[in-house]
């Protein structure tokens, strides 16, 4: 990019700038700059949405069922928490789809433990396990399960973990509790990890494991 280049886009960027109060302005600033040659592009992405400053992107629930384990077609993933974040979840399906709906793949059904308000005050453990029997049950030929845990279980601090232990034991396959409460991190990214990290610790034979 040349120097002229260089300049025109840095005023571009002071015309934004300029249209912002100035406390937003100073927040904004942090998310606006020209790429120059020798430097890195000292964009502030990772922090937490403003709103008017920086567009809101999606939560660790989004990033972990829809990013990581939405891909994978064989699995059920069970959206763990009231209707709305599952529903809307599966609305953006965007993946490649293949196999017969229900046997082998089941990227575009949705599975929700629907949470209601009697769910939050005594617990949604046993709401849970008994989803896990009727999906091993209607779907016997599922690969393993995924349970993604939204807002209010975390918050109640449900036992996901050891259902899925459970489960996993009386139904031989792979059950992967996922810690991806939206209000964790700043962004879909910590999913991603999040995401990831179960696929090592609930996956992988621990023979497999890297050491």
């Amino acid at each position: 990019m040349t120097s002229e280049k260089i300049e025109q886009n840095k005023q571009l960027i002071q015309e934004v700038l300029d249209a912002y109060p100035e406390k937003a302005a100073k927040r904004r600033k942090k998310h606006l700059n020209v790429l120059e040659e020798g430097s890195d592009c000292g964009v502030k992405s990772n922090v937490k949405s403003v709103p008017g400053v920086m567009t809101t992107r999606g939560c660790a629930f989004a990033g972990a069922k829809g990013v990581v384990w939405g891909p994978v077609k064989d699995m059920v993933h069970i959206s763990h928490g009231p209707v709305g974040c599952g529903y809307y979840s599966w609305a953006g399906r965007r993946n490649y789809y293949n196999g017969v709906t229900g046997v082998d793949t089941f990227g575009t059904m949705q599975f929700t433990s629907d949470f209601q308000e009697r769910d939050i005050v005594f617990g949604g453990d046993k709401k849970l396990a008994k989803i896990m029997k009727e999906i091993e049950d209607l779907f016997p030929l599922n690969a393993g399960i995924t349970i993604e845990s939204e807002c209010p279980v975390g918050l109640i601090g449900d036992d996901i973990e050891a259902v899925a232990k459970k489960a996993a034991k009386e139904i031989n396959k792979p059950v992967v509790p996922v810690r991806c409460e939206g209000f964790r991190g700043v962004s879909q990214s910590l999913g991603h990890h999040i995401a990831n990290d179960t696929v090592r610790d609930w996956v992988y034979e621990p023979s497999a494991k890297i050491t």
